[in-house]
């Protein structure tokens, strides 16, 4: 009996990246022993559908169909949950980002894992595509790149959604799936799989299933590195306080948070005393990542993909840096829109655009 696998790529204003992707992806193999239909689902979180440009190059004879949809609805976890909606009769969905190119092999080899391990979730390492120029601590640097963190077949207790296959079973399950508090500060994935862990459900890495991503000029300043570090240690905190609200939680994600501050100046000791770069870098990344942990416990988070002029203010400046959003941590209600129904309309209202939608963590 043939599987059906849905390919789910949410976009916002990238049309050169997602042709990018999608051709790609319409290059892919299948394993030569299984049964597939495969197809992919492009929703498009700009309320003006500028991805059907794109959309309309690949028309019939393709070998994966596409089908398309515009969520008006602004921000990341919408668009996820409208994915997970337009997905929920295949047999598995796999995430993937509109900035990112998939290598030939790369969907055989996550099916194949898929199949090998009986895993409800398989996910993969990114690659980042350095730009020229790059300034030199992004090459030494493992923050564009999640390679030879762990091994094939290893399980883990998390995942995001740059390079993941997840089993049916699991977003029938686990539902509502992206939580609207991450609406522009990203974190919804890390939430939804820290959950999906919780739940009982088996993730395993797969370290041959690579995809690599395009890194724009405005994530390799100090700057950026800094911000996303605050948000990855805030987003970490907000959703452990969410799945699991009460004073043990405070107290656990405290002590984590401290336990992250104070082991940084040990790293940035040792960087010193061995002359390690890497070891510095580690530092800034672990510090802001801790400062950002606690500023989590009070619902601070850093609006990485709000509108870069403001949600009130209007659409964004299209000649304008497409990383730059100039916003500042801001504090939010840890249980917005937190209700029983599906995610894209638990908190309707807002009629400015998120930025770009894509949510790794470095």
């Amino acid at each position: 009996m043939s599987m059906s696998v849905a390919i789910a790529v949410i976009t916002f204003r990238r049309p050169a990246l997602l042709r990018g992707l999608l051709t790609s992806l319409q290059a892919q193999e299948l394993p030569a022993d299984g049964d597939y239909s495969i197809r992919v689902v492009v929703v498009d979180n700009d309320a003006d559908g500028s991805a059907a440009g794109v959309l309309e190059e690949f028309g019939a004879g393709t070998p994966y169909p596409i089908e398309s949809v515009v969520e008006p609805e602004p921000g990341i976890p919408f668009a996820r949950e409208r994915s997970v909606e337009l997905c929920w009769n295949d047999d598995a969905l796999i995430f993937v980002d509109d900035d990112e190119v998939a290598p030939p092999g790369w969907l055989k080899t996550l099916l194949t894992t898929w199949e090998a391990t009986g895993a409800d979730v398989v996910t993969g390492p990114v690659k980042g595509n350095l730009p020229p120029g790059a300034p030199p601590w992004n090459h030494y640097s493992d923050v564009h790149d999640s390679t030879g963190r762990h091994t094939t077949g290893e399980e883990l207790r998390k995942a995001y959604t740059n390079n993941t296959l997840v089993s049916r079973r699991v977003y029938h399950t686990v539902t509502p799936g992206f939580h609207p508090a991450f609406r522009y500060t990203g974190s919804s994935d890390l939430h939804f799989f820290l959950r999906v862990h919780r739940a009982g459900f088996r993730i395993v890495w797969c370290e041959e299933a690579c995809i690599a991503e395009e890194v724009p000029v405005g994530r390799t300043t100090l700057h950026w590195l800094v911000r996303r570090a605050f948000r990855s240690g805030s987003g970490d905190t907000i959703s452990r306080l969410l799945i699991r609200p009460g004073a043990i939680s405070y107290v656990l994600v405290l002590a984590y948070a401290s336990a992250r501050v104070i082991s940084a100046f040990g790293l940035a000791l040792a960087g010193l005393l061995l002359g390690r770069k890497t070891h510095l870098l580690k530092a800034v990344r672990r510090f802001f990542s801790g400062v950002g942990s606690l500023a989590g416990i009070v619902g601070i988070n850093h609006d990485e993909y709000r509108e870069r002029h403001g949600a009130e203010s209007g659409p964004a400046d299209p000649k304008a840096d497409p990383e730059a959003d100039g916003s500042d941590p801001v504090r939010r209600h840890l249980a917005g829109g937190e209700g029983s129904g599906p995610a894209r309309v638990a908190d309707p209202g807002h009629a400015s655009l998120a930025d770009h939608p894509d949510a790794r963590l470095p």
